[in-house]
């Protein structure tokens, strides 16, 4: 199984600090973001990743390399247009390259490793979501709504006291899955065009009557970094935690989720 990991977008939010790099080489605990993923997907036992770059591509290239470093191999997909387009379209650039499955890891998500066997460890039926069902959601999250276990739901736009959770930016798509989810992938694009985000391809699996599942963060501390307040939270995780994992997950996460909803904007 390989790792897919979006990495073309300007991350304008974020300033200057992603004029000249991609947000993923942005440092956390004195390494690039990339760094962090690759060794936890390493960990995990994922040998294979392939990463859509876009914005300062050439830096991206240059700090990972072939990935052997990670005791990964690590190949490179371009968009040429990610800065028209959106993670619907970087993602459809893979389609011929995971036929046997595939891990979608959003590169701006610093994330403690062990959210990975909670996925991993799942009999899969259909497609995996990794969720955090214990956030106090605001009005800018990716929120899902569950019935049964299962997602009925996922955008931004669902009201914040009707979610059950967050979903962290990472999902399994399983060999048995992988035609399905790009089929939806193409028709959403032909619907809504090639600016819309990738999650709208699990709404339109939703909508045809395809499990889309939930694997849980069981508590374990992450984070989406999208502005430099993100980048704070995520260094101050970092330095709750010992070089061998994080000694305060509780702590660590508690720390993260007050962030998160002071960051939030208002309702």
């Amino acid at each position: 199984m390989k790792a897919v990991i979006l990495a073309a977008g300007l991350g304008s939010r974020l300033g200057e600090f992603t004029k000249y790099l991609p947000k993923t080489l942005l440092t956390v605990g004195g390494k690039p973001l990339i760094e962090h993923i690759l060794r936890s997907l390493s960990e995990a036992g994922i040998r294979e990743a392939v990463i859509i770059t876009g914005h300062a591509e050439e830096a991206l290239r240059s700090s990972v390399g072939d990935g052997s470093g990670f005791g990964m191999r690590v190949r490179y997909v371009r968009n040429p247009v990610y800065a028209t387009t959106n993670n619907i379209y970087s993602l459809s650039l893979v389609e011929g390259e995971v036929s046997e499955g595939f891990i979608i890891v959003n590169s701006d998500v610093f994330f403690h490793p062990g959210v990975l066997k909670s996925l991993l460890g799942l009999e899969r039926e259909g497609v995996v979501l990794l969720v955090d069902t214990r956030r106090e959601l605001g009005e800018e999250e990716m929120k899902v709504v569950l019935r049964d276990g299962e997602v009925v739901e996922i955008s931004k736009e669902v009201p914040p006291e009707e979610a059950h959770g967050e979903y962290t930016g990472i999902a399994l798509v399983p060999k048995g899955m992988v035609e399905e989810f790009f089929s939806a992938l193409r028709s959403v694009m032909e619907e809504q065009g090639r600016g819309v985000y990738y999650e709208e391809a699990f709404r339109k699996l939703i909508e045809r009557g395809v499990k889309v599942g939930i694997a849980s963060t069981e508590g374990l501390p992450w984070i989406e970094i999208d502005t430099p307040a993100d980048l704070e939270a995520a260094e101050h995780f970092w330095r709750m935690c010992s070089p061998g994992g994080c000694t305060c997950m509780e702590s660590a996460a508690s720390e993260l989720e007050a962030h998160r909803f002071r960051s939030s904007p208002p309702s």
